[in-house]
């Protein structure tokens, strides 16, 4: 079960924030039976049908000069016959008010400079939605999902929603709209569940700067005291480990599929093959994401943080392969970033948000002499022979955003100054070498401990050898011989 959240309302004590009324999603996979599969198929090729439909028609009104609101789309929705909508009227509704608000924002995006088209694609699939205490309902301990008077709805045991910050289990009552989505890698239906919630703020004057980047995902520096500087860089070489084993695997298959008849036998256990592995590699990612997110939320918290800044590195990919700034390799990494993730998580984690800085030479400037250098590898050395500033490379980056968020541009900072780098793992898992040598150290455990077992029994038998010779030695005759078999 994952969590997205949708939106977020800050809540003041005293005029100071307390916490912030954040809207989460939970995404719970369900196992439907076979009727209730088929409802839930047919339902969401249904909506699909009733989108493209809506679509067509409002640019047909769109050519004749006329700018339909979502309650015109919506009853033009509800004004088909009831065959051609087979499902709950609520949920036809929301694909109208969906529609106009797709529209919505794509005239945003082009106002600012974007390029968006509206919606024109036609689809084959879409979820189905239900509104509350009409589109679903709890009875008898189940959860009943209507699709229309008068047609069978989709039953399933009642799921439990557990809130992620507070590890609590979220009541029904606290429930919104339920969609009922396809998920495509992972092949079966999940149920996405909004629900209203808490979150504290961490309290506090302190302003912690984030360096992201590929190889560290976050590096946060933070003002302790005036005389010391807090960082911790979070690596995130399991996350690259899982990016790369997953595109090693994917790409061996679609080697196959490219080799094989499309509808074969064959063929179709290759899709399945590469969807399992791309579903695999998504949850295992969602993990990491929330794990690294978790560490800096730690650093956060610890250190009373009021105000987050980030390095904004939103456009880094924007044309990349155009202006030749990228090879294929790179851009590559750049795409699979999930940076917007990772910063959303930390938001919820917080109940900060977060500012974006223009980061524009902050890993090649000297934060204690402001000269620029061209760093290479992990590590940074100043150039200036009258300076010396030696540090990690990611440590530079975090310490000039702190400074250009306090300062407004960058500033140096003293010589006397003491810089706490924390280097930790996103993911606390052993390294190839730390599992070799505990390998190493459970094999010399293992050859001890049998040579202990081998050398005691050695003793036993030369202890009982003896007493063998000497309990059949003697005057007695009825005592047999030790070599005679007595059946």
């Amino acid at each position: 079960m994952s969590w997205i959240k949708v939106a977020d309302t800050p809540v003041y004590c005293n005029g100071k924030k307390m916490a912030v009324e954040t809207t989460q999603t939970a995404n719970v996979p369900v196992a439907l039976s076979g009727s209730d599969y088929r409802r839930a198929h047919d339902g969401c090729h249904t909506a699909a049908l009733l989108w493209n439909q809506a679509v067509d028609w409002v640019r047909r009104e769109w050519e004749f000069g006329r700018s339909p609101s979502k309650y015109d789309i919506q009853h033009f929705l509800t004004a088909l016959p009831l065959e051609a909508r087979p499902l709950h009227a609520h949920t036809t509704e929301i694909i109208a008010h969906d529609l106009h608000e797709a529209i919505r924002t794509s005239r945003a995006l082009r106002r600012n400079g974007m390029l968006a088209r509206s919606p024109w694609r036609k689809k084959n699939y879409r979820p189905l939605s239900f509104t509350a205490d009409y589109g679903w309902r709890i009875k008898d301990a189940k959860l009943h999902l209507s699709l229309g008077r008068g047609r069978p709805g989709i039953s399933l045991p009642v799921p439990k929603v557990i809130d992620s910050g507070t590890n609590q289990v979220v009541p029904p009552d606290l429930w919104g709209e339920i969609q009922l989505c396809w998920d495509q890698d992972a092949r079966r239906f999940a149920l996405h569940i909004p629900y209203e919630t808490e979150r504290p703020v961490s309290g506090g004057d302190n302003v912690t700067a984030i360096d992201e980047g590929i190889i560290n995902p976050m590096t946060l520096a933070t003002w302790v005291d005036d005389k010391t500087i807090c960082v911790t860089i979070i690596n995130g070489r399991e996350g690259r480990a899982i990016k790369r084993q997953r595109n090693k695997a994917v790409g061996a298959i679609q080697r196959k599929l490219d080799r094989a008849k499309p509808g074969s036998k064959h063929h179709r256990r290759l899709v399945l093959a590469k969807k399992k592995v791309k579903a695999r590699a998504q949850r295992q990612l969602r993990d990491f994401d929330h794990q690294m997110a978790r560490m800096a939320a730690n650093h956060v918290i610890a250190n009373s943080t009021g105000r987050l800044v980030v390095g904004d590195v939103r456009k880094i990919a924007h044309k990349t392969k155009v202006h030749h700034r990228a090879n294929r390799r790179q851009r590559q990494q750049l795409s699979q970033w999930s940076r917007g993730v990772q910063e959303t998580y930390l938001q919820e984690k917080t109940g900060l948000k977060i500012e974006h800085l223009n980061e524009a030479g902050s890993s090649k400037t000297c934060p204690a002499c402001l000269t620029r250098n061209r760093p290479s590898g992990r590590d940074y050395r100043c150039k200036n022979p009258q300076c010396g500033f030696v540090c990690h490379r990611d440590a530079v980056g975090g310490i000039n955003i702190l400074q250009k968020a306090i300062h407004g541009e960058y500033t140096p900072i003293d010589a006397d100054i003491e810089i706490r780098v924390t280097y930790l793992r996103a993911v606390e898992r052993w390294s190839l070498d730390q599992r070799k040598a505990h390998r190493k150290v459970q094999r010399r455990k293992a050859r001890a401990l049998s040579s202990a077992q081998n050398r005691a029994s050695s003793e036993e038998t030369s202890a009982c050898k003896p007493m063998l010779a000497n309990s059949f030695t003697g005057s007695d005759s009825s005592v047999p011989d030790p070599l005679v078999v007595v059946a």
